[in-house]
């Protein structure tokens, strides 16, 4: 039996904004290209995502950028809300030429880590615990240099 799934198009705050609260899991897919909406990783981004899940809710961030290390940054954010991050890196070992895309970063996010379920046993994926001397992202600043050197430093 195929499940279907509410899907909403648009910019993920201005569209859950209006949402109702409740809900199981939301996805982020807004990192398409080198260009980065800075204003889904700010502390008070990652707040609205939280206000619209339920206790046990999740959210997937596609992180994925071909100069920039978001990972992070995404975790520091995230821990300002005590949520626990955990980042998954596709590792193929097709050549990226060859796939005709890049290989995906993707982040989850939740309250606690068993309601990541088997993601947080996974292998694949790698806790990232927020560096709280860092400076976390707001609406009033970002700082994408740390975003650059955390890609160099990758």
């Amino acid at each position: 039996m195929r499940t279907r799934l509410p899907v909403r198009l648009g910019d993920a705050r201005i569209t859950l904004a209006g949402e109702p609260g409740g809900k199981a899991l939301i996805v982020l897919d807004a990192f398409s290209s080198d260009a980065i909406p800075a204003h889904l990783l700010t502390r008070e981004a990652i707040g609205l995502y939280l206000s619209k899940l339920d206790r046990t809710g999740v959210v997937l961030v596609h992180i994925s950028n071909g100069h920039l290390d978001l990972t992070r940054i995404l975790a520091r954010a995230a821990g300002e809300h005590g949520l626990v991050t955990h980042v998954m890196r596709e590792t193929a070992d097709e050549p990226t030429g060859r796939r005709f895309r890049a290989r995906a970063i993707v982040a989850a996010l939740a309250r606690d880590p068993t309601h990541l379920g088997a993601i947080a046993q996974d292998p694949a994926w790698q806790r990232v615990s927020p560096d709280m001397a860092r400076r976390p992202w707001t609406d009033d600043f970002s700082d994408i240099l740390q975003a650059i050197l955390d890609k160099q430093r990758s």
